[in-house]
């Protein structure tokens, strides 16, 4: 306990040999640690036994879904969220034990972190990813899960803090192709979604939008100050509200290509 206080922390997994060592390294220091794993076949749990016995398996059913099981199964007056591929910094963790170890506690219900995400050999600092707020620690009572997949974010009814120390985003290890790769998987995850929620996509968007995206991270919010990489993140940007919106026309229209189909057939 800290101040007074316990605290949980958490994280989902599936196959992070590679990243979930260094993750929960960076949070073993909480009283709970519950690693919610997804069946992994690589060596993720075996990892994750070193740090912690509560390890739950449950099957993924959507990234906002598995993450709020995850902090359903936490316990402790306070929790922390990390992805696999995330590490706390040293100051991040000391400017936490500075809060709890205050008088009278926290005087707020969450804390932000700043993230900064290593892509194509560098930190990136601008282009609107960094820094990024991300509530991740929280008062039980007052938090939940919420979002729109594929991304579960975290909100606080109550004060939020914003917090100096930084969460370290080790995120797309193989580069461009893996970024696109992974670009192109999420925008068919978010299109479904947008399209459960009567969202539909327009001509003028699909033209509009995705250079409006790439201007506003390239040259608004200074990511060519990155150099390339920079230019990787914006274009990334661009491409993934493209595939997005071309996956949910496609998804929208599909029945009456089906019918049409079937009528050619008859």
């Amino acid at each position: 306990m800290i101040g007074g206080y316990s605290l949980s922390g958490f994280v989902i997994a599936q196959n992070e040999q590679d990243d979930i060592g260094d993750c929960l390294e960076s949070i073993k220091w909480v009283d709970e640690l519950v690693v919610v794993d997804s069946f992994s076949q690589d060596a993720t749990v075996q990892i994750a036994r070193r740090y912690t016995d509560r390890i739950v398996e449950h099957a993924f059913e959507g990234h906002v879904a598995q993450t709020k099981f995850a902090f359903e199964q936490t316990t402790c007056d306070w929790v922390l969220w990390l992805d696999a591929d995330e590490r706390l910094t040293p100051l991040a963790a000391h400017e936490v034990r500075e809060q709890f170890e205050r008088p009278h506690g926290p005087e707020c219900d969450g804390f932000a972190f700043p993230r900064k995400t290593y892509f194509l050999g560098r930190w990136i600092t601008h282009g609107g990813w960094y820094p990024q707020y991300k509530v991740r620690l929280m008062r039980r009572a007052a938090g939940r899960i919420v979002g729109e997949e594929p991304h579960p974010e975290a909100v606080v009814a109550g004060t939020v803090r914003k917090l100096k120390g930084d969460i370290l985003h080790y995120s797309y290890p193989g580069g461009l192709v893996e970024y696109a790769r992974r670009s192109a998987a999420y925008a068919d995850i978010a299109a479904r979604s947008r399209l459960a929620r009567g969202k539909r996509a327009s001509l003028i968007g699909l033209v509009l939008e995705p250079p409006m995206v790439f201007l506003k991270g390239y040259v608004l919010k200074l990511g060519m100050l990155d150099g390339v990489p920079g230019l990787g993140v914006a274009a990334g940007s661009a491409y993934h509200r493209l595939i997005r919106d071309l996956r949910l026309w496609e998804l929208a229209h599909s029945r009456g290509f089906e019918r049409s189909s079937g009528k050619q057939g008859d």
